[in-house]
């Protein structure tokens, strides 16, 4: 067991270090600080609403129902996990006559707009199924020949996002930022060429990020099973 331990925090220092590696990166290839050699284009200063194929549209005010495979899956707040995935468990479904015009597509990102979770996002991949956002959410679709929705995305995670979120969401009562509010977002925007560049590199560190969290919750399984062996005497070890 304590050699399973021992692989555990291995791999716990493994994912912090490429966390770090990759927080640091964002922080300096988001807003210019690093930029990729051939590249030296004066970023635009922008507000998001400039940037955007329509207005930034409320979810559906509808209840959550039980999971069904014949109905869509319902997009909310406590839907999204801390590290801006959709939930992989507990996800209900919503059965609204209105639900198609909620549906999410490629490129659209999701902003949290009351409560403690403001600003927090999730950026739809088709992987996981058909999604109706929810009332408390504000979706906006990036126009990518401007903005790429993967850019956007990896902003909403940098200090300058979560600043402005802080001091934009200071209210009398509960916090809250409004779909007007979201348009007044201010970008600093390289070139289509340079954003893909930076989303590639971004993405590939997430890609790893993400495959050392599945081991490691393999070990953690792994470990569980073999106490769960080991302690009642089902496996006995050889001396």
């Amino acid at each position: 067991l304590t050699t399973w331990d021992k692989a555990i925090e291995k791999q716990e220092q493994l994912i912090s270090k490429k966390e770090a590696l990759k927080k640091g990166l964002m922080q300096q290839l988001l807003t210019g600080k690093k930029r990729f050699p051939g590249f030296t284009d004066k970023w635009k200063e922008v507000k998001l609403g400039e940037c955007l194929n329509e207005k930034p549209k409320y979810g559906i005010n509808a209840a959550a129902v039980e999971f069904s495979s014949k109905l869509p899956k319902y997009l909310r707040i406590t839907d999204i996990e801390e590290n801006g995935t959709f939930t992989k468990s507990k996800f209900k479904s919503v059965d609204n006559p209105d639900s198609s015009q909620y549906y999410l597509t490629k490129g659209d990102l999701v902003f949290a707009r009351t409560g403690n979770t403001t600003g927090k996002t999730y950026l739809y991949q088709e992987s996981d199924g058909k999604l109706v956002f929810a009332g408390f959410l504000i979706k906006v679709s990036p126009n990518q020949q401007i903005l790429k929705p993967e850019f956007l995305k990896f902003f909403t995670e940098i200090k300058r996002y979560k600043n402005w979120v802080t001091v934009m969401s200071v209210r009398s009562g509960q916090p809250g930022i409004n779909g007007n509010e979201y348009s007044l977002l201010p970008l600093s925007l390289p070139t289509i060429k340079e954003q893909d560049k930076i989303v590639d590199l971004l993405s590939s560190l997430t890609i790893t990020i993400h495959s050392h969290l599945n081991e490691l919750e393999l070990l953690k399984k792994q470990k569980k099973g073999l106490m769960q062996k080991l302690l009642t005497g089902v496996i006995r070890v050889k001396v």
